[in-house]
């Protein structure tokens, strides 16, 4: 478990930005894929299913025991979490309302962030965006682990810990990669996040809460989802 990797340094390729020479050979070979592209009409009713299941889960899962909640959490709503963070993803390439209405994706995202427990969809966009603009280049890409993770996190013991602490490196990585000043839209969706944690917590519990970001935290680590 010990094992160190030999490498000492990340390596370096020096191909074009993939995402437009696949595109690219893909609409070539199955031009037919062009017919699906753009908002699928389904989704915001399946994006809504799975918040309410959520909330539904917080009435069910209240007054069961710490190790259930955990199992559950793993095995189900985790589960569902991890689609809503993919949820967002989407969200944030506006395909939930398509690109004419960039301000209706930003607030159904609000709607989508409320069982994840962190208020991550606004940001997310921000600092995706910089990974599609700056593909790789691990001075602006907020995706790249920095150099600091590779070299602590560098044998199989560490990099085991470093699979299971992946939804902390990937959120606070973009703070010191590439920070970016906060948006009146960060502050809607901090605000309506934090109500809504606040009404889990008055109407079902601390446990509930905790159910919620268990499962957030589980399924962005070492999970099969993920």
């Amino acid at each position: 478990m010990g094992q160190r990797v030999s490498r000492t340094d990340f390596e370096w390729v020096y191909d074009d930005q993939p995402h437009t020479w696949r595109r690219q050979e893909m609409v070539k070979k199955y031009p037919q894929i062009k017919k699906l592209f753009g908002p699928d009409p389904r989704f915001k009713y399946i994006v809504s299913a799975m918040v309410l299941t959520q909330i539904v889960m917080l009435y069910v899962m209240q007054n069961q025991s710490w190790g259930m909640i955990v199992l559950v959490a793993y095995c189900f709503g985790g589960v569902i979490n991890h689609s809503l963070m993919l949820a967002n993803h989407e969200i944030s390439h506006n395909m939930a309302f398509g690109y004419a209405r960039p301000l209706a994706n930003r607030y159904f995202g609000m709607w989508c962030n409320l069982p994840i427990g962190v208020p991550m969809s606004v940001s997310f966009k921000k600092y995706h965006n910089l990974h599609h603009r700056h593909l790789a280049d691990d001075d602006l890409d907020p995706d790249v682990p920095t150099l600091l993770e590779a070299k602590l996190f560098c044998t199989t013991f560490g990099k085991f810990i470093w699979v299971c602490l992946q939804p902390f490196f990937y959120g606070i990585r973009p703070l010191f990669v590439n920070p970016l000043p906060v948006t009146r839209l960060e502050l809607i969706n901090t605000a309506v996040q934090l109500t809504f944690n606040a009404l889990v917590v008055l109407i079902f519990g601390w446990r509930m809460m905790a159910y919620l970001l268990i499962g957030s935290v589980l399924a962005m680590g070492l999970h099969p989802v993920a």
